[in-house]
């Protein structure tokens, strides 16, 4: 009513509580362009679940460890949430033991009853600060819910077309996290240095004289999975028999 009365004045110093109450919305969030300096210092964390549908060793969770510095990820099938409790010791152990640093701090989702309860102790005891993101702020650990959501749909294509590319990423200067880990330690070998498959295609399992009788076919007809992480094989899978294989005399077609 009386414009000339507010001239000069800064209106967004003005507060209304109705509109407030009424008009409130979330705070918006930027992608963070800030990475740790070397790798270790800071593992992002998230877990995925539960899936319907069990797996064929009953696991309807996974956890994922994304190392902040080289992006490289670390899955692991979990049966039940609580078996996190088991999984990140282990985790520890093998940086520390393969690597030689102890992780620095872990940053997770706002999930009481995996972290903050089970493994808050084990946080403690090694020194290891753990920032979670508050509730129903998943923005918070956006490096772990992107990762998750960018592995459900490489799930996806994988299930749809059967073969996914090894493509450097333009956020880590168009190389793979692989090659940035490797450029920290440069002894460092990946467990398995067979050759690439495509993901899905039909692969040939020898099966061993001491296996079979003189007439029964020496190969079994599988699908290709993936490799071992403990051995130098390919891992494949019979649908038929729902059985894993792990073995180096495969051929594939």
């Amino acid at each position: 009513m009386f414009p000339h009365l507010f001239q000069g004045l800064d209106i967004s110093k003005f507060h209304c509580e109705t509109c407030e109450l009424a008009k409130h919305t979330r705070v918006s969030f930027h992608i963070s362009s800030k990475r740790s300096s070397h790798p270790f210092h800071l593992i992002h964390s998230d877990i995925w679940g539960p899936s319907t549908i069990p797996n064929v060793s009953g696991a309807r969770w996974f956890v994922s460890l994304i190392d902040d510095c080289t992006r490289v990820t670390w899955i692991f099938l979990l049966k039940q949430k609580s078996d996190v409790s088991i999984v990140i010791p282990n985790f520890h152990s093998m940086v520390q033991n393969q690597f030689g640093v102890k992780i620095k701090s872990f940053k997770t989702d706002n999930v009481r009853d995996s972290f903050n309860q089970i493994l808050s102790p084990y946080f403690q005891s090694q020194g290891i600060l753990h920032d979670s993101s508050c509730v129903n702020t998943p923005q918070q650990n956006g490096v772990a819910e992107r990762k998750n959501g960018h592995l459900l749909n490489t799930t996806q294509v994988l299930l749809f077309q059967g073969n996914v590319p090894k493509i450097p990423s333009q956020v880590l200067d168009n190389k793979s996290p692989i090659e940035i880990l490797k450029s920290f330690y440069p002894h460092f070998k990946t467990s398995n240095v067979l050759t690439p498959r495509v993901f899905g295609c039909t692969a040939f399992v020898h099966v061993h004289s001491q296996h079979r009788d003189k007439l029964d076919p020496q190969a079994i007809k599988c699908v290709f999975l993936g490799y071992s992480s403990t051995q130098k094989g390919y891992k494949c899978y019979n649908p038929s028999t729902r059985k894993f294989y792990i073995s180096a005399d495969v051929t594939f077609t």
